[in-house]
């Protein structure tokens, strides 16, 4: 193109960028036709001075910036431009070569609001967790002196509403744990610690750990196992927070004397892990929506429970981390059974041994879990 911006020549890929044809660009100018407003003065009083700067041609021969495609889109190119000017030093003339980035762009873009975001979790969790830590422990404090220092009407009326504190402080924490967990997760930033483990102990050691937790709601609850032990490559830990996210399901959609079973068996190369109830059970419609993030299949406050929504999208991705798949089958009226089925094989290592962990840490990871129940 000319200084002033006439278009004297394109070929193909640029009339493919465009969407017109050689004709419709050729002898249009430029800057009016293919540029936005708050970028094409710029170049007209660019090309147009006697007096450039280094920096304005700099510029001028690379540069990024949008153009306007007849379809009413905006793509971003890359410009390599070489000036051609007369004997005098004046611009006559400009050869322009552009590259479409817009896909790449986008994606830098993307990738920089997931970093930010990632970022932005990793900060919410540090600024949450360290009142809350604050709250767990000044309530120890004030049990310990209300036990000491209270008689015990007092004190039971006052642990009543320490009660609620920790409780809610506990469903804060899950909150926390679930956004960051699964901030990390969809930005691939979140590892598995996969060895060799008796699956059949790290889901018995669950179901031991929370079985006087549904017994005391009232529900029955079974483990039952088709084998004594099988050996296969999980992470115990997240194995834990899939088990504890839907037995606590299992307990806010079931009523007293409802039963919960936790069952596994063998399914060709795949491990299969049962939980199932008897309760209110899913409507078909929302069965389609329950793992999404957000989903939950009752809205309603008539239930003692409440949550986020976010639980079970943690589930089945920590599922599928572990190569494996995540169903549900429910009836209303009748309960639900989730199905967890996990590939039966080994990582290149030695069997790795379940640790003894305090109770008083087991208990806190139970009570998180669980803390969207109310009695």
């Amino acid at each position: 193109m000319n200084k002033n911006g006439e278009v004297k020549l394109i070929n193909r890929k640029g009339c493919e960028i465009l969407g017109y044809s050689q004709e419709e660009i050729i002898g249009k100018n430029w800057f009016d036709n293919f540029m936005e407003e708050d970028i094409k003065d710029i170049f007209k009083s660019i090309l147009k001075s006697t007096d450039t700067d280094d920096e304005s041609i700099k510029f001028v021969k690379h540069h990024e910036n949008n153009i306007l495609t007849k379809s009413g889109e905006t793509k971003m190119v890359a410009w390599h431009n070489a000036i051609i000017k007369d004997e005098e030093g004046n611009i006559q003339e400009i050869l322009s070569s552009g590259l479409d980035i817009t896909e790449r762009k986008l994606l830098k873009e993307k990738l920089e609001y997931s970093q930010l975001k990632t970022e932005f979790f990793a900060n919410l969790s540090h600024e949450l967790k360290t009142p809350l830590n604050l709250i767990f422990s000044s309530l120890k404090m004030l049990n310990m002196y209300q036990n000491k220092h209270l008689d015990p009407e007092d004190n039971k009326k006052a642990s009543k509403y320490t009660s609620i504190i920790k409780q809610n402080g506990y469903r804060l924490l899950r909150l926390v744990n679930n956004l960051v967990d699964i901030n990390k997760i969809n930005a691939n930033n979140f590892n598995l610690n996969l060895k060799n483990y008796d699956i059949i102990k790290v889901i018995r050691d669950i179901t031991e750990s929370v079985e006087e937790y549904i017994s005391d709601k009232d529900r029955i609850f079974e483990f039952n196992s088709e084998l004594s032990k099988k050996i296969i490559a999980c992470d115990p830990f997240n194995i834990e927070r899939i088990m504890l996210n839907l037995l606590s399901n299992a307990v806010k959609f079931t009523d007293e004397r409802d039963k919960i079973v936790v069952s596994i068996y063998d399914r060709e190369k795949m491990v299969c892990i049962s939980v199932k109830d008897t309760g209110v059970g899913i409507e078909k419609d929302k069965q389609e929506i329950i793992f999404e993030r957000f989903g939950q299949a009752d809205k309603s406050f008539t239930r003692n429970s409440e949550g986020s929504g976010i639980g079970l999208s943690i589930v089945k991705l920590l599922v599928e981390m572990h190569g494996g798949i995540i169903t549900l089958e429910s009836e209303p009226g009748e309960g639900s059974e989730f199905i967890i089925e996990l590939p039966a094989k080994k990582v290149a290592e030695k069997e790795g041994k379940l640790h003894n962990q305090e109770a008083r840490e087991l208990f806190d990871r139970v009570s998180v879990e669980f803390s969207d129940i109310y009695d």
